[in-house]
């Protein structure tokens, strides 16, 4: 299988038989034949019709046969023997203007016009003629071909040709030919020799015994005859007696071998006639022998053998022996037995059928190897009927059993076995591929590493498990099918390894344009030709050969695994190139060339066609950054931009909108990119890059945006004509210097020619006054010093072509030798840096005859360089590379360039010449590399057109020129950082205003708390001190008088006067757990000094340490109380400091709860003071005020029953033992009244009276105890204030006054250091005692002093200090300065503690509930 080569098609079987075979392959033995000519010459030398047999030369006596003048005539052919002809040949006479000019063929013996065929020369299509067939009046061999049927031309004795039409004075001929179509052999030799055949082999006969020869009347054509006696038979001589023929066979094939046998009646011989052994020596190891029956009574052809015959050749050739059959038949009445031999004829026959589209033919078609058998043969199962096979190769197939395989594709289908268009031929059988096939047409394949690759117009596999595109790959060693990437968008018709790119790359050409990218990778698709070529390695696109025109043949010779192989691509192509670059190629590391830019993003010609790349860098910000190429020229990328590009990611993408011109230069400075050149005249003249190319455009890489400079324009402002050829950076400043063709800048700015541009302030400048009087081409630094290439003229003096400016200096200055410049210049290139210091390399075109030139300035002065080269050459672009850098395939081990230094060019260096370059070897190159005169051609380049493209310019990467660039912040971001600053400034503003308020809330708070505990401290009479007040002592109510308390003290309302030791020893616990509380002197009555440690230092209303008494404290704590700002001042007994900002966590629990613990205080006062009337009125007790203020005398609480009244014990009723029901009035119209009543009724609190503590006999309703503080803290904060002197005795006066309850005591356990006790035998039944420590009145009342307001919605408290609520409870507002939060307080019921916080305002309104929604509510 591996050595043989399979064709494959639409076919069923070979058609080699002898429809088919040569025409010119068997020629008629003219000379054995008569000639006849009708109305010969009378010309001597023209008149014998045999002149034209066999001749050479034209037109001259001996070589030519005319027709006698004027006169009709023929040419008339018989033939001695058997032949059916096929084709006839002539070439016309000129000779003295004669010629024939048209003949009728017809048969010699019958006159019967025969139909020939022949090929006009003008159309070049087979015409056909009977009566007049026209000769062409030339020396050119002009063919008839026999047309009419076997039988008929089988039949003939002759040909006779009449001309019956000529030039000139008659007709006539040169030359003739005929050749008959089958291959004969004939027994008489002279019949097989032709004297004009020019073949290496001819038809031979020869004979052993006594053959001879026979000529019947009734036979047409001569024979031999071998007569052998009867009785001889058997004899050694009659056994060597043969007749060996060995024909002519033009090819090798399937023949059927026929022997001409005349029939024996021509001579009556049929008694004698026997059988003739038959010997066929096919090759030099095969014969075949046949026994042929001659007892034929009439002319027959015997079919001897059918099949294969190798061709004929000087080195073999197939011979057929005929002899006496000594087995034959014998007639018994016969005295001798006779043999006869004529001819053998030789008819090619069709090789095979059942074919179905694949016959495999040997890969060695050499002449001994077709001598074994045919080179071509059948598969040994074959596709079914009418199968098509357009593709097959072969390949070593890596499944489950390794072997060589041969892959068919096409159209074609097997149900039974299960193969559809796509099938595999191993084990000598035809087996399917996994998936069953391919669901369409497959028209290619090749066999790459283990993978069958597929093209043709499918889009799955057969049984549809794998979607694919027109393009597949068939991997054998897991049996799966992919597709090319996403494959293509129309039929894939050819699919070959294309060996010049290497053993891993396919190509494919077919109708497509576009190649999918893979099913979901968001990448591109990309637009192709009709030529493609597949990495198999990478699995990716890869470029092609540059082919312009449609390819229709895609041919490579990688199959004959050879070294060097070849691929072909054929069509109606105008361009080709080994690769597609389009615009831009890279010489890599490896010295390599290779297009840059990955397959499908490469540049593309713009809108005019056009694609040129003039001018390229690589851009890097500064040292150190990974460079960046762009490039410009005339083109447009994939993604839409034109003439400007940047290659990122191996993709051409744009840098910016709006280059619409050509572009000439490319400069980058830190990381402004400068981009010049020729303006588009229809550009707006508004701003740069908006609606067109300006000629410069300054763009920064960093923001990607425009910078704005002021245009440049031509004379009267046109700028129609400005062109920007050079863009140079002076380092480490920041100038640029701009050099083209323009007069202004800004349109106001003279700087003709040349101009500088400031790129920190976008400003031009000029430099000073020149003798520029053309445009500049090109611009080179070295130091201060700037080389300008331009057209200068001072005056009359002669035009000169470079000239120096010097920046320090600011003057223009000749450069030595540059007068010596035979013309403009268009580059100039500097030279290396380690040799050529200043140096520099000038390329131009002489102003006589453009032929251009090469001079090298040294850094001293300018020199003409030896510079051989075509004077139609246009040199764009020099560049001095190292000679390291140039392919060894460019200039080998023995190359031209001479290894030596000389004088123009530093050694191991080269100059690039890029351009369209004429060679002095007459080659065409675009670049090419030169040295001391010598030049190696590198890369040509060819145009779309099939012209000779160029390199424009050769670049390698530079580091940056440092430049100074001063950075600015953008208007934007200026706005943004003032705005910041403004906010900025506004919270801190804000925020100090918070800071205030909250200070102030504290300072204000803690004014309040302490004034409160000081005011409780009074009112309880000591309570809370460490140490009694002076001068107490028990003593009994009889006898007493007033002057007895003038010693005590106590102003009224003072604490708790009267108190039993019992009840003293009671609260020693809590005196014991205080720690040290605030302490006062003796005389803290009479105004010493007193010292509250409890109250805050901040406040403004006490300052520690001034005298104060007792009353005043009181008074300051009622002031106190009512503010609306609370200040916690906690005191950590534990620690040494005290302070109010932070707080433990329970701290504001415990000062919260002081402060309606204040209201306790409050109330104590007033049951003491009506304790104190009573006392006075019944002489019990006595009170002096201190410092001769004057007794007032408190109100005793109210107590009423269930009907309203008062019940006894009220002052009212003068009762001295009264029992009490309820503190409220049932009959109040107040609700919250109304509600306290009714729940007392029910017993839920208060509990019901009369009370009695055992000691007093008073009745009075019992209050909670102030709860212990744990670790000595002491919540010190008033809600309601204690009363003072006088402020408790105002109203108070007639038992009747405004009653104010506190739901708890005071925070501190107060001392009953205080007390008189009288003897219970002593006391009146009128007397009351109120211990102010432990009997307390109900405090709720007491908050009814601040506003209430209703609750509209539920409020969850989230944080710390924040007031809880549900709708529709009643809230107490203590605290309403600020608008959005309100500080409060908030009763949940009898059994919950009151709760103080913050809530927000909205959430409650003033106005009521109906009453009716109180229960509900409350």
């Amino acid at each position: 299988m591996q050595s043989n080569i399979y064709a494959v098609g639409a076919f069923s079987s070979t058609v080699d038989n002898s429809t088919y075979s040569e025409l010119n392959a068997q020629p008629v033995n003219l000379a054995a034949c008569t000639i006849t000519g009708g109305n010969n010459a009378e010309t001597t030398g023209f008149s014998d019709p045999r002149n034209i047999i066999c001749t050479s030369g034209f037109d001259s006596p001996g070589k030519t046969w005319l027709m006698r003048d004027l006169l009709t005539g023929f040419y008339r052919i018989d033939f001695p023997f058997r032949t059916t002809p096929s084709l006839l040949r002539l070439i016309n006479t000129m000779y003295q203007g004669r010629g024939t000019k048209a003949i009728r063929i017809e048969a010699a013996s019958t006159n019967q016009v025969l139909t020939m065929s022949y090929l006009d020369p003008v159309t070049k299509s087979e015409q056909f003629c009977t009566q007049s067939c026209p000769v062409p009046l030339n020396y050119a061999w002009q063919e008839y071909r026999f047309v009419d049927s076997d039988a008929t031309l089988a039949n003939i004795t002759g040909v006779m040709i009449n001309i019956v039409d000529w030039y000139g004075m008659g007709g006539g001929f040169n030359k003739i030919e005929l050749y008959q179509r089958d291959p004969r052999v004939y027994a008489d030799d002279n019949f097989n020799n032709s004297p004009c055949g020019n073949g290496a082999f001819r038809p031979s006969s020869s004979s052993t015994g006594d053959w001879k020869p026979t000529s019947p009347a009734s036979y047409h054509g001569t024979y031999s005859t071998l007569t052998v006696a009867k009785a001889d038979i058997g004899s050694a001589q009659a056994r060597a007696a043969s007749m060996r023929v060995a024909p002519f066979i033009p090819d090798p094939g399937f023949y059927r071998i026929y022997m001409m046998v005349p029939g024996c009646q021509n001579t009556n011989t049929c008694i004698q006639r026997s059988n003739a052994k038959v010997s066929l020596s096919m090759t030099h190891k095969r014969t075949v022998i046949a026994s042929v029956n001659q007892r034929k009574l009439v002319d027959e052809e015997l079919e001897v053998y059918s099949g294969y015959l190798p061709g004929s050749s000087q080195a073999f050739s197939m011979t057929i022996t005929i002899s006496m059959d000594p087995d034959g038949f014998v007639d018994p009445q016969a005295p001798s037995i006779e043999i006869v031999a004529d001819y053998f004829r030789f008819e090619r026959i069709t090789s095979y059928t059942n074919l179905n589209g694949v016959i495999q033919l040997a890969n060695n078609l050499s002449q001994p190897a077709q001598m074994d058998g045919p080179l071509y043969e059948p598969l040994n199962e074959s596709l079914p009927k009418h199968s098509v096979v357009y593709t097959v190769t072969t390949g070593m197939a890596n499944d489950t059993k390794p072997e060589l395989t041969l892959y068919l594709g096409g159209s074609f289908s097997n149900n039974t076995v299960g193969y559809h268009n796509i099938a595999q031929y191993r084990g000598q059988s035809i087996k399917p591929l996994t998936g069953t096939g391919i669901s369409g047409t497959v028209f290619s394949m090749t066999f790459i590493n283990s993978s069958l690759y597929i093209g043709g117009k499918f889009n799955a596999t057969a049984d549809q498990a794998t979607a694919l595109s027109n393009v597949a790959q068939f991997n054998t060693t897991n049996q799966k099918w992919t597709t090319l990437s996403g494959g293509v968008d129309d039929a894939v018709t050819s699919l070959t390894p294309y060996s010049p790119f290497g053993p891993n790359v396919i190509a494919l050409r077919g109708s497509f344009r576009t190649l999918y990218a893979p099913t979901g990778s968001g990448s591109a698709n990309i637009s192709m030709s009709s030529l493609a070529m597949w990495d198999t390695a990478s699995s990716q696109w890869t470029y092609s050969p540059y082919i312009e025109g449609t390819p229709s043949l895609l041919f490579s010779d990688a199959w004959q695994d050879r070294a060097n192989n070849v691929a072909l691509v054929g069509g109606g192509l105008s361009a080709v190139a080994a690769l597609e670059a389009n615009g831009a190629l890279l010489l890599d590391a490896q010295q390599n060339i290779q297009p840059l830019g990955m397959i499908g993003s490469s540049l593309l010609p713009d809108a005019s066609g056009e694609l040129a790349v003039n001018s390229g860098l690589w851009y890097a910000k500064q040292n150190g950054t990974i460079p960046q190429l762009i490039v410009g020229g005339r083109f447009k990328t994939p993604d839409g931009s034109t003439n400007v590009a940047t290659l990122v990611d191996n993709e051409w993408r744009k840098v910016l909108d709006g280059i619409d011109g050509e572009v000439l230069t490319i400069n980058n400075a830190a990381n402004l990119l400068f981009i010049g050149g020729a303006v588009n005249a229809a550009k707006s003249s508004s701003s740069q890059g908006a609606s067109g190319f300006g000629g410069l455009v300054m763009y920064n890489m960093d923001s990607h945006s425009t910078v704005g400079i002021q245009q440049l324009s031509g004379p009267n402002g046109d700028q129609s004509t400005v062109r920007v050829n050079k863009v140079a950076i002076r380092a480490d400043t920041s100038m640029v210097v701009v050099g083209g063709n323009f007069s202004t800048a800004g349109g106001m700015l003279s700087c003709p020619y040349i101009c500088t541009l400031d790129i920190n302030e976008s400003q031009w400048s000029p430099i000073a006054s020149s003798t520029l009087v053309d445009q500049v081409t090109d611009l080179l630094f070295f130091g201060s010093t700037l080389f300008v290439a331009g057209t200068f003229q001072n005056g009359t003096a002669p035009l000169e072509y470079l000239m120096q400016y010097n920046f320090d200096t600011r003057s223009w200055s000749s450069v030595s030798g540059a007068s010596s410049l035979p013309g403009p210049i268009s580059s100039v290139t500097p030279g290396i840096s380690e040799t050529d210091v200043g140096a520099f390399y000038i390329s131009g075109a002489a102003a006589s005859d453009r032929a251009p030139y090469l001079a090298k300035y040294d850094g001293t002065t300018v020199a003409l360089v030896d510079f051989t080269i075509g004077s139609a050459s246009t040199v764009r672009n020099i560049l001095v590379v190292p000679r390291s850098r140039i392919p060894g395939s460019v200039i080998g081990s023995t190359s031209t360039l001479s290894r030596r230094s000389g004088a123009s060019i530093p050694s191991g260096y080269v100059l690039a010449v890029s351009g369209d370059l004429n060679l002095p070897s007459g080659q065409r190159a675009s670049s090419a590399f030169f040295y001391n005169n010598q030049w190696a051609p590198f890369l040509s380049t060819v145009q779309p057109d099939g012209s000779p493209g160029y390199i424009g310019s050769v670049f390698f990467e530079n580091p940056p020129t440092n430049v100074y660039q001063r950075h600015r912040l953008s208007v934007a971001l200026v706005i943004l950082v003032a705005i910041a600053i403004a906010l900025g400034i506004t919270f801190l503003i804000v925020l100090v205003g918070l800071v205030y308020i909250f200070l102030r809330n504290r300072r204000e708070a803690a004014a309040t708390a302490s004034a409160a505990s000081a005011a409780l401290a009074a009112t309880a009479g000591g309570a809370g001190t460490t140490k009694a007040l002076p001068g107490t002592a028990a003593f009994g109510a009889t006898g007493a008088g007033a002057s007895d308390y003038a010693r005590l003290g106590v102003g009224a309302a003072g604490g708790t006067l009267a108190a039993s030791s019992q009840r003293r020893a009671q609260n020693d616990d809590y005196l014991d757990a205080g720690g040290a509380r605030d302490t006062w002197g003796d005389n803290a009555f009479a105004g010493e000094a007193v010292t509250y440690d409890n109250i805050a230092p901040k406040t403004d209303r006490f300052i520690s340490g001034q005298p104060a008494g007792l009353a005043g404290l009181a008074v300051a704590g009622r002031q106190a109380a009512v503010s609306s700002d609370t200040y916690v001042h906690y005191d950590d007994r534990q620690g040494d400091g005290k302070y109010a900002n932070n707080p433990p966590s329970n701290a504001m629990n415990d000062s919260l709860d002081s402060i309606f613990e204040s209201a306790a205080a409050e109330a104590d006062a007033e049951a003491v003071a009506e304790a104190r009337e009573r006392s006075i009125s019944t002489g019990s007790m006595g009170v002096v005020a201190a410092s001769g203020a004057p007794r007032q005398n408190m109100p005793a609480p109210h107590h009423y029953g269930s009907n309203g009244d008062i019940e006894s014990g009220d002052p009212s009723s003068e009762s001295a033992n009264y029992s009490r029901t309820s503190m409220y009035r049932p009959d109040s119209t107040n609700p919250f009244e109304q509600r306290m009543a009714l729940r007392e009724s029910q017993g839920t609190f208060p509990p019901a009276g009369p009370y009695s503590d055992g000691t007093d006999g008073l009745g009075h309703v019992p209050m909670p105890r102030a709860r212990h503080l744990e670790n000595g803290q002491a919540a010190a904060a008033a809600l309601a204030g204690a009363a003072g002197v006088n402020a408790a005795a105002v109203g108070k006066k007639g038992g009747k006054g405004s009653r104010r309850r506190s739901e708890t005591a005071s925070t501190r356990n107060t001392e009953a250091g205080h007390s008189a006790s009288p003897s219970p035998s002593s006391r009146q039944s009128g007397d009351s005692s109120v211990n102010g420590s432990s009997a307390h009145l109900p405090i709720r009342d007491s908050l009814r002093q601040y506003p209430a307001f209703y609750a509209k919605f539920t409020f969850s408290s989230r944080e710390t200090g924040e007031l809880g609520f549900r709708a529709g409870e009643r809230v107490f507002v203590i605290d309403q300065s600020d608008e959005i939060w309100w500080m409060g307080i908030v009763d949940h019921g009898s059994d919950q503690a009151l709760e103080q916080g913050v809530f927000p305002a909205t959430y409650v309104s003033s106005e009521p509930p109906k009453s009716t929604d109180w229960t509900e509510l409350m």
